[in-house]
């Protein structure tokens, strides 16, 4: 007959055994031998080592709460408290003065986050309420340009023809007329940028005669070889003008764009990562010593500042225009983004010298050039004047503030003249572009470091960091700082 396992639970010394038995039907049950008396000792020994590990475990648990109920709580002592307790153990205070000041400093900090989220949140808030307004303003400038664009575009076109038939060398003729002056962008990322455009609104200028071009390095040659004139690049700063600065500093010079050998994020940093100011660098070498501008007569002339184009213009009997007329130049009657469109290119054409490439660690020539390019090398506006947008940034006769704008709209008149007092670079970084304001102007500011506008944009103006080569777009130009994508034209 089969054999049949049968499991006997025997309870011994060493705990519950289970034991596996086979019997024949009828037969005795075989038992297992008894357990030696080496195996009890060994069972023994276990199992007074579990105890001692639990004793151990319950003796830590009970120090834990015990120190939990002695623990000292920091709130029940001040810091000044604490420093005058002259029976604490020494050691014991400092340990505790230390988590006095570990908690006022968690504190602080969750204080600080509350603190600039709520800064966040009023200025989202305040964001949206001036965006609200600039777009009321641009429907009211709108409408108001609307109401007289039919009847003064035909004045604008036999104005034109009967001034420019008799025109001066080299000139055309800029209509007197309203516009819309400042972007008709109303998004919050372009704010954001570009916040001195602010608000949109009519201006009012005269007809002007305006150069069809750039000043060209072979015109600044004539001025110079008839005058002498020199430079603030050629000579440098005067010693009794900046008594205070090192005689390094007074040293003639421009400065140089250089590309960064790596991407970087432009926005992040200072722009003299991409700029370099380099001794030697003046009109007649653009990029430095050792460079030229033979074979380049007909290139735009740089690395001239505000002092040196009022000394050309004065001598050709022109003017430099003020930010005012130059717009109304540049949107030549269009009320567009671009002077030739709202697209930045037309039929994969560019159609000014601007920068392409990463920026500024490339400078691709998908215009044609990398840096200046000859004037007329682009289309002119529908005025008959060329690179309005691109090539080199265009100094104006006003001061710059950024929140300019906001101001005249309080007081609009005809032919603005720009803000009657200079700020400083120092001033313009402070600009509250929600408010509109700046801090107010050093009384000691020199000449000098006043700001003037800069309009029209450059050949290292791109997409992703500098998008001003727009008729709206405004910049600032340090006059202390000739450089070399900053030129210059002149108006009568």
């Amino acid at each position: 007959m089969r054999s049949k396992m049968k499991i006997l639970r025997i309870v011994g010394a060493a705990g519950i055994v289970s034991l596996g038995a086979s019997c024949d039907k009828g037969g005795d049950l075989a038992l297992p031998p008894a357990e030696s008396v080496e195996g009890k000792l060994k069972s023994a020994e276990v199992k007074a080592e579990r105890e001692a590990e639990e004793m151990v475990k319950k003796a830590q648990v009970e120090a834990q709460v015990e120190k939990q109920k002695n623990a000292i709580n920091l709130d029940d002592y001040t810091v000044d408290q604490l420093e005058k307790d002259t029976e604490m153990d020494p050691y014991i205070k400092n340990a505790l003065l230390q988590a006095k000041q570990q908690q006022a400093d968690r504190i602080r900090k969750k204080q600080d986050e509350l603190d600039q989220l709520m800064e966040r949140e009023k200025y989202a808030g305040k964001m949206l309420d001036a965006l609200e307004r600039e777009r009321v303003l641009l429907e009211e400038a709108n409408k108001e340009y609307a109401d007289i664009a039919k009847e003064q575009s035909a004045r604008e076109a036999t104005e034109r023809a009967e001034k420019n038939a008799n025109a001066p060398e080299g000139m055309v003729w800029v209509p007197g007329g309203k516009y819309v002056r400042g972007t008709s962008d109303t998004s919050a990322g372009h704010r954001q940028g570009y916040a001195e455009e602010y608000p949109a609104h009519t201006v009012e200028v005269d007809g002007f005669f305006m150069d069809a071009t750039e000043v060209t390095n072979a015109q600044f040659a004539k001025f110079v070889e008839a005058t002498g004139f020199k430079t603030l690049a050629e000579e440098g700063l005067k010693a009794e003008d900046f008594p205070m600065m090192r005689p390094d500093d007074l040293k003639g010079g421009a400065n140089v764009f250089k590309k960064t050998a790596g991407k970087v994020d432009p926005w992040v940093g200072s722009a003299w990562r991409w700029w370099s100011f380099t001794p030697g660098a003046t009109w007649r070498t653009p990029e430095g010593p050792g460079s030229s501008i033979e074979g380049k007569m007909d290139h735009p002339v740089t690395c001239v500042n505000y002092d040196d184009a009022t000394a050309y213009a004065k001598w050709a009997g022109k003017r430099l225009p003020t930010e005012a007329e130059w717009e109304r130049a540049a949107r030549a009657g269009q009320h567009q983004k671009f002077q030739w469109g709202d697209e930045m290119l037309v039929g994969d054409k560019w159609q000014a010298n601007v920068h392409q490439g990463n920026f500024p660690s490339e400078l691709m020539e998908d215009d044609g050039f990398a840096l200046t390019a000859p004037v007329k090398s682009y289309p002119a506006n529908a005025w008959g004047l060329y690179d309005m947008s691109g090539n080199v940034w265009e100094i104006c006769n006003d001061y710059f503030h950024p929140g300019y704008y906001s101001e005249f709209i309080k007081n609009k008149h005809k032919n603005p003249q720009g803000p009657k007092t200079a700020i400083s670079d120092q001033e313009r970084v402070a600009y509250d572009s929600v408010a509109g304001t700046c801090p107010e102007p050093r009384i000691d500011l020199p000449a000098m470091a006043g700001l003037r506008v800069a309009r029209g944009g450059s050949f290292l103006c791109s997409a992703e960091y500098c998008l001003r080569f727009r008729p709206a777009a405004r910049h600032h130009h340090e006059v202390m700082s000739p450089t070399q994508h900053t030129g210059f034209r002149c108006v009568k």
